[in-house]
């Protein structure tokens, strides 16, 4: 199996999963953008996030897709109704006899009520605020844990999307990636203290 990706829309993506009846949302730097209404830069694929226990009734939804499961860098095929893999783990599906991938599943992990951070099970967030709608309607995962993602180990264009749209979240949703940050991927806060909106002090201190 190759890992090639088809430039999937987010529209396209929106009209397989139309008749979803469980939460889910576009993932990675799509959703920041759809968040914003701008396109900030290429995207190579698109991906969207739900919670693992949702899976079983998101998936049926998919039956003309081949699926993967990816995990430690390897491709397994994956039959609809067998049993899913342990976490961590993300889905790739491709349209039957396409040779490209047409988008990523990742699923996110929950307990007690809370969506949890699956590198770092101390940071959390109440499920009913895990996705939402744009303004314009696409279902997105809330930017704030969008961005969470980006500060392992950041990428030349996770910093581009970081230095952009840090500064662009509310304060609840800055105070809790700061929280976050500082549980997870403390290595990270400098770069998120230096892009942080103005009125922030380094030792993390409002002014």
């Amino acid at each position: 199996m190759t890992g090639r990706w088809r430039e999937t829309s987010p529209a396209e993506l929106a009209g397989w999963l139309a008749d979803a009846e469980v939460p889910w949302g576009i993932a990675g730097g799509w959703a920041l953008d759809l968040w914003q209404g701008e396109i900030s830069r290429p995207h190579s694929d698109i991906e969207i996030s739900c919670l693992l226990a949702d899976l079983p009734a998101l998936l049926p939804l998919l039956a003309g897709f081949e699926i993967a499961v990816a995990r430690d860098k390897q491709l397994t095929p994956y039959l609809l109704g067998t049993a899913l893999p342990v976490s961590p783990f993300s889905l790739w599906l491709r349209r039957q006899g396409e040779m490209l991938w047409d988008f990523e599943i990742v699923a996110e992990a929950q307990s007690d009520g809370q969506w949890v951070y699956r590198r770092e099970p101390s940071v959390r967030k109440p499920l009913d605020l895990v996705f939402r709608r744009t303004p314009s309607g696409w279902p997105i995962i809330a930017p704030e844990i969008q961005l969470l993602y980006k500060c392992k180990q950041p990428r030349d264009k996770d910093l581009l999307d970081l230095s952009r749209y840090v500064p662009r979240l509310d304060e609840p949703a800055r105070l809790w990636l700061r929280s976050a940050i500082a549980a997870a991927h403390p290595e990270s806060l400098p770069t998120f203290f230096d892009i942080e909106a103005p009125g922030a002090r380094k030792d993390g201190t409002l002014q």
